[in-house]
């Protein structure tokens, strides 16, 4: 009798997670997605994500403890010309299917239909996916070139969080006033790795580098603030976008610009001047002169 109803509610309860499972990951999502590699279920992501934080905080370290870091320039040449390409495919992608500057402020809902413009902003949101899939190299590559005090916890957050929402947004939103963010981002990162790239070949720059970089953190701050109030835009009550993703989005937004807001006044105040320390997306690191 006992083993009867025991076997009932594991089966019941079977069901339950089934529906769940089926109603969250299939029943609410964008169904042109279908096809889409990499993007159907939440155990891609947790895959990669498991794997970044074994090589990032353990199998690399102990790989590393006895070796000499890893001269990785050509490769780091190579990653940093491929971001400001991707970035610019990104802009236009979404400009030439209709992208344009009222999508900050007015609601504009995502179009789920088959029309090559949606069908546009949805490989838009998709190829931010796997941009956003891409950035967490970034970290691999500090870690064989044993520079730990790049792998800060705001690179961390910001990388991992950026990941997470870029697959939500692609599987379920795929376009809407919210695709603001891709556009910025996009434009941000195009200075940034820029800078990047001339940090790799610094020989080759006429000019000094080192003030730039107070100006790619200010940058940097003005693209989440701008973020905040696209996002804040969305949320009035006469605008539908999917209020789960905004949850999701907003209390993140708030704590990523807290965090960069509070980097930029440690690292150009008197304190940090006097320390003759600097701040990079990667963290606090020792200024060259």
């Amino acid at each position: 009798m006992d083993s009867n109803v025991t076997e009932t509610v594991g089966e019941s309860l079977q069901q339950q997670l089934d529906h769940w499972y089926t109603f969250l990951v299939e029943d609410l999502s964008d169904k042109r997605t279908a096809h889409l590699p990499f993007l159907h279920s939440p155990l891609w992501p947790m895959s990669v994500l498991s794997l970044y934080f074994l090589l990032v905080f353990y199998w690399i370290p102990n790989y590393m403890h006895d070796r000499k870091p890893y001269d990785l320039r050509k490769l780091m040449l190579s990653y940093n010309v491929f971001q400001v390409v991707v970035c610019y495919c990104l802009i236009r992608q979404l400009v030439r299917h209709g992208w344009t500057f009222r999508y900050l402020y007015t609601c504009e809902l995502a179009d789920y239909s088959n029309s090559k413009d949606a069908v546009g902003f949805l490989h838009a949101a998709y190829l931010n996916y796997c941009v956003k899939t891409a950035e967490l190299v970034e970290t691999v590559l500090f870690a064989l070139r044993k520079k730990r005090s790049q792998i800060s916890f705001l690179h961390v957050y910001h990388h991992v969080f950026t990941y997470l929402l870029a697959w939500i947004f692609a599987k379920y939103v795929g376009g809407s006033m919210l695709t603001y963010t891709i556009i910025v981002n996009s434009l941000v990162h195009i200075c940034m790795y820029s800078y990047y790239l001339l940090a790799v070949i610094p020989h080759y720059v006429p000019f000094s580098l080192g003030r730039l970089k107070r100006y790619i953190t200010a940058l940097q701050i003005i693209q989440l603030v701008s973020i905040l109030v696209n996002i804040l835009f969305a949320m009035r009550s006469d605008c539908a976008i999917p209020r789960t993703h905004i949850l999701l989005y907003a209390p993140y937004m708030v704590v990523l610009i807290s965090m960069f807001i509070n980097f930029y006044l440690k690292t150009y105040s008197g304190i940090t001047k006097a320390l003759n320390v600097c701040y990079t997306d990667g963290g606090v690191q020792k200024k060259v002169n």
